[in-house]
């Protein structure tokens, strides 16, 4: 069955609906009060929320998120949570419900729902690591030179206040 779900959600992402939001282009990390995560694993997740508490202060709220078809996570999600057809279930309306200030986008490995998840929350400022499949998703995107997570989001962030 993750193949069906996996065939609607790449036809999706093929032909993406035209929905021309109005984003600003430059974000003031002063307005940031919620930022989501979408990583590799729970332990990238916690050493994101670290970096963001470090250098953007500890009243920031995080979420995060990880693609894992094994786990039983609650911030992991998988295939399983998206429908035959490719539309997400209560678990994902629940978070995309909630509308962050920014998104930081930081998986290596990209599957399709990784990336329907980073298209279904397009009102929000994203960053992250370039890659061609997610050049038309993120609005700050930085080659991924550092060697680990860690000194790349804080670069991530460096640049984003530069830009304010």
């Amino acid at each position: 069955m993750k193949w069906i779900r996996e065939y609607y959600v790449k036809s999706i992402l093929e032909n993406p609906k035209k929905k021309l939001t109005q984003k600003s282009i430059l974000l003031n990390t002063a307005n940031i009060k919620t930022i989501s995560i979408i990583a590799s694993s729970k332990e990238e997740i916690e050493v994101i929320k670290e970096v963001v508490h470090s250098d953007l202060g500890n009243e920031i709220t995080v979420m995060g998120n990880y693609y894992d078809e094994k786990s039983v996570d609650e911030q992991a999600f998988s295939y399983k949570d998206f429908t035959l057809f490719g539309k997400p279930r209560e678990k994902l309306i629940q978070l995309l419900s909630l509308t962050p200030d920014l998104i930081i986008f930081t998986p290596e490995r990209l599957n399709y729902f990784t990336l329907f998840l980073l298209q279904l929350q397009s009102t929000s400022y994203s960053m992250g690591f370039y890659n061609k499949e997610t050049e038309p998703y993120l609005d700050l995107m930085l080659n991924n030179e550092e060697k680990d997570i860690q000194s790349g989001t804080a670069l991530l962030i460096k640049y984003l206040k530069q830009i304010n």
